[in-house]
């Protein structure tokens, strides 16, 4: 089915219940659906055609969530683009999706080339630019375009960290598994009041609009992170569940205490996962905001999540598996067997609420898949006899020193549980004598404490062989357009801090 019908149902069954809301405008369901309706009929106009693509190059506005859900009705996939993407960037990727329309800001516009025969601009002022004035003079009636399961929904570009960036394709049937799991697993209803502060042009900004349409609940749309608006924001809306990236997390928590004066009860659950993080910090930001669901996520799917109950929620964990979205083992790549509990192997998914691959014109790319339909994911992991899956990192970032194997995640979390440090990220780098040394990019939380002072720390915590023997200090994580950690970047910075140390051999170990 057409993923957009949910907000068809909505628009119905309570037309004057709040929709969607930005700093500049608040939609009711019945005026979401209407203005929806009104820009798939644009599309039409224009002439798009099924399967051809819609560009959204916005921060997280009302116009997106209507551009996004016409596309979808209108039976076009729609790709939202990383907003923060600029010049030889952003011109490759819209070279890759080759876009038929765009929509974008007024002010960004004129920085675009080049430029796809139709675009509609978005205005400062609420309800200005050309995409306002083309949906006023449309047809308010449109009918959804009929969608099998297995038709594009829409597209979404991974970051890249070590090579271009890839159009995972998430199907119509994909959404709505999803949307489902979460809603099973998260308890949503209609009196839920969802934030969207992750951008849409990440999976998790794009899985809470989709939560929000699946159940009719509002969605609360925040432009950038500025932390008293984020609390204004809950406390004025009554928000009661969102997505946070860890560096914002990591924000709130370090954030001085006087600032959390504002009533943030109505808060049921965040969730969040993929940056490494210090219980203390987590037990912080639950006092401070509510539940953490720390969950392992893909933009390619196969997901797991951390359930609301107290007593089973782990932070030490990444959650169990939901059936509605998809199945999630944990195999020995040597033999495609399932590895025991407690044993590490490659994480691997398959089901409704996993990509079939990755969009590429006329063609679909995926690795082979492993006996039984198992999607590969080159991600490390194993499961505990509680059947919680632990997260361990990238099988290309797994450091091999020496002869013995060293997951940057459980290097990363001795670091974070340290007060002096207030961000870390771990890394392997060349070494000629172990084949790869133990390296990690400290950002200080004390602008006293000292490499040595980090390694003395680390043996009380860590076997010797994974304790960094390079430590390097910066003033922050150099990050992705997404904010993700910029692994390669920091790549460079400890090579360059490692080139300049003896090796190994010549060290204390």
């Amino acid at each position: 089915m057409n993923f957009a019908l949910f907000l068809e149902l909505k628009a119905r069954g309570a037309p004057e219940a709040l929709a969607a809301a930005d700093a500049r405008h608040r939609l009711t369901y019945a005026e979401l659906d209407e203005a929806v309706n009104r820009f798939a009929n644009v599309l039409r106009r224009i002439g798009l055609a099924h399967g051809e693509r819609l560009a959204l190059y916005l921060p997280n506005r009302v116009e997106a969530a209507i551009a996004l859900l016409a596309a979808m009705k209108a039976g076009v996939i729609v790709v939202p683009l990383n907003w923060r993407l600029h010049g030889p960037d952003l011109a490759r990727v819209l070279g890759h999706c080759a876009p038929g329309c765009l929509v974008t800001t007024d002010d960004k516009a004129p920085l675009i080339e080049p430029l796809p025969a139709n675009v509609f601009t978005v205005g400062e002022a609420p309800s200005s630019g050309s995409f306002w004035s083309a949906i006023q003079a449309s047809d308010p009636g449109f009918e959804s375009v009929a969608r099998q399961s297995s038709d594009i929904a829409n597209l979404l570009y991974t970051s890249g960290t070590t090579s271009a960036p890839k159009a995972a394709i998430h199907s119509h049937g994909m959404r709505v598994a999803i949307a489902a799991a979460m809603a099973d697993c998260f308890r949503l209803s209609s009196r839920d009041v969802g934030l969207a502060i992750s951008p849409l042009f990440h999976t998790s900004g794009l899985s809470v609009l989709a939560n929000c349409i699946f159940v009719g609940c509002p969605l609360i749309l925040l432009e950038r992170w500025e932390i008293g608006a984020f609390l204004d924001t809950i406390a004025a809306e009554r928000v009661t569940f969102m997505h946070l990236i860890g560096t914002i997390v990591v924000d709130i928590a370090r954030a001085p205490e006087a600032l959390f004066w504002r009533d943030t009860s109505s808060v049921r659950f965040v969730w969040g996962g993929g940056h490494s993080l210090d219980p203390a910090m987590l037990e912080t930001f639950e006092r401070r905001i509510g539940a953490f669901l720390q969950g392992y996520s893909r933009t390619e799917g196969g997901l797991t999540y951390n359930p609301l109950d107290r007593n089973r929620r782990r932070f030490d964990s990444h959650g169990y598996p939901n059936r509605n979205s998809s199945e999630v083992a944990v195999i020995n790549p040597s033999t495609q067997r399932p590895c025991a509990t407690g044993n590490t192997g490659e994480i691997v998914v398959r089901g409704d609420g996993v990509s079939p691959g990755y969009w590429d014109g006329d063609f679909v790319r995926s690795r082979t898949p492993y006996d039984g339909g198992w999607q590969p994911t080159g991600d490390l992991g194993y499961f505990d006899d509680t059947g919680a899956l632990h997260f361990l990192g990238r099988t290309d970032h797994m450091i091999k020193t020496g002869g013995e194997n060293v997951y940057p995640s459980e290097v990363e979390a001795a670091l974070l549980a340290m007060p002096e440090v207030a961000d870390a990220v771990v890394l392997g780098v060349p070494d000629e004598r172990l084949g790869h040394r133990v390296a990690a990019l400290v950002v200080r939380g004390d602008p006293e404490v000292s490499s040595s002072d980090i390694e003395r720390r680390c043996r009380a915590a860590l076997a010797g062989f994974k304790i960094p023997r390079t430590i390097a200090f910066a003033s922050e994580l150099p990050r992705l357009a997404t904010q993700k950690v910029d692994l390669a970047a920091c790549r460079r910075m400890l090579e360059s801090a490692a080139s300049s140390e003896p090796p190994v051999s010549n060290r204390s170990q």
